[in-house]
């Protein structure tokens, strides 16, 4: 992860403010928090405090969990694997913004996928073989 100000330099955190990547010379910290040059500004004027906006709620997460749960009583073995990279997806983009949340669903959203499709992988075999004994 790259600086935002300074592409050849590594990020060391996130603002708290933008969730922006930066290295340390781009961030100050102010009350335990650490801010870029420009929402440092705006929290020394007193703007809204950036850090009290809510978290925002992960779509992908939900849709991971939602097919998760419906593979489980019904093409499971189309819908399990999408909720795998449902999941994956939002994992991924919670990594980039530390705002999203949802990270109980994706763990829920990966229990369920992997158990739902070894569930429907099982039946498979187990239809296929018990065709081929008959």
């Amino acid at each position: 992860m790259q600086c935002k100000n300074h592409l050849d330099v590594a990020a060391v955190d996130r603002c708290s403010g933008c969730a922006e990547p930066f290295c340390s010379d781009c961030l100050v910290e102010i009350h335990g928090q650490k801010y870029c040059g420009a929402c440092k500004m705006m929290t020394l004027r007193g703007a809204p405090g950036l850090e009290e906006e809510p978290n925002l709620p992960c779509k992908e997460a939900n849709e991971a969990l939602i097919c998760a749960i419906l593979g489980l009583f019904c093409f499971g073995i189309i819908l399990e694997p999408v909720a795998l990279s449902k999941a994956w997806k939002a994992r991924q983009m919670m990594v980039m913004n530390p705002r999203l949340e949802g990270a109980g669903k994706v763990a829920a959203s990966f229990i369920l996928g992997a158990a739902g499709l070894l569930m429907w992988l099982a039946w498979l075999i187990s239809r296929f073989n018990s065709i081929n004994t008959h």
